[in-house]
């Protein structure tokens, strides 16, 4: 098709979803750079967006509480602004009914819904080991020269970074800082919190780095013990920030642990030396770490493994075996 003069990119959430667009908004900027990108995305998401503000025309934000009026009102704007392209990177009945009836081409993201469900349930790998960076490309009627992985081409704001350093010292220290972020929104993508604490343990013993703890609110209070370990090295961050400055707090340490979760991504993105623990989870589904500063902590022994491509509350075997095998040793092991 001919270059679009703009294109519209829906994904209505979540989190680490929605950091995995920053990729494609980033190869069409460079790319197409006479195209303006306008992009929907749920109101309470409207903060990931941040780091990509300045590359976008501008953001819609939908608010799903609203109901059929919400969804009325955006595709009145859909259908105003006549969109030639559209790249519905949801892919579920919400976005269906934005984009039906529009005079616009409309791309979406292929889920593979049954592959996925015959790798979970049977083991029977039946697609590629893609990025979803390249998948989300990929459906585009647009051709991209392939770079392979890079690094968000982004500069934090000065503002934010001198009130971090100021509120958390080290930073402007000369001091390595390892920040660690325990939490997940699923219990088995979480590795065990006293597992958090035996690394922590281990890195101030046999290191002088200094660790922070990042978590958002709900998390805090579960994170808030792991700070008692010395309260001279370790400073706990968890429910202080907005996650825009948590994208800014990452920036600024020295490496990144974490779980399949929305840190991970962010420490990707910035093309951070990182540790991704795995558990229920694996790399096929498209959702690790490109970064080739990223180290992926993960045991494909577990026959039961991949148990679900997003997490459940409770093991479903009852034994935790894909976090539990992987120990505290094993990782601090990558942390030197």
């Amino acid at each position: 098709m001919e270059i679009p003069s703009q294109i519209l990119i829906i994904r209505l959430s979540s989190i680490g979803d929605i950091l995995l667009t920053f990729p494609l908004i980033q190869a069409l900027h460079r790319e197409y750079p006479g195209t303006a990108i306008d992009f929907i995305v749920g109101k309470d998401y409207e903060d990931v967006l941040k780091p990509v503000r300045s590359l976008l025309r501008q953001v819609i934000s939908y608010d799903k509480k609203n109901g059929r009026s919400e969804t009325r009102r955006i595709r009145k704007i859909i259908r105003e602004n006549r969109y030639p392209l559209i790249a519905d990177l949801h892919n579920n009945l919400r976005t269906f009914r934005l984009t039906r009836r529009q005079s616009a081409a409309v791309s979406r993201f292929k889920k593979y819904r049954i592959r996925r469900f015959l790798y979970v349930k049977w083991n029977w790998q039946l697609f590629p080991e893609t990025p979803v960076r390249q998948k989300y490309m990929q459906i585009l009627p647009l051709l991209f020269q392939d770079i392979g992985f890079q690094p968000l081409d982004f500069q934090p704001e000065t503002g934010i970074v001198n009130r971090l350093k100021t509120d958390i010292p080290v930073l402007a220290s000369k001091n390595q800082c390892v920040l660690i972020y325990p939490g997940a929104r699923h219990f088995t993508k979480r590795w065990p919190l006293e597992y958090y604490e035996r690394l922590m343990s281990l890195i101030l013993k046999k290191t002088n780095y200094l660790i922070l703890l990042g978590g958002s609110k709900d998390e805090s209070t579960t994170i808030q013990p792991l700070a008692k370990l010395d309260k001279s090295r370790i400073i706990d961050t968890s429910g202080k920030y907005s996650l825009y400055e948590n994208f800014i707090l990452v920036s600024l340490c020295d490496l990144i642990i974490s779980n399949d979760s929305a840190p991970m991504h962010m420490a990707t993105l910035l093309g951070k030396p990182q540790i991704a623990i795995f558990g229920n989870t694996v790399r096929q589904f498209g959702f690790y770490p490109e970064n080739p500063g990223a180290v992926i902590m993960e045991d494909n022994t577990i026959p039961c493994r991949p148990c679900s491509h997003i997490g459940f509350d409770k093991c479903p075997k009852k034994h935790f075996d894909c976090m539990r095998k992987i120990t505290p040793e094993m990782v601090f092991a990558k942390v030197k």
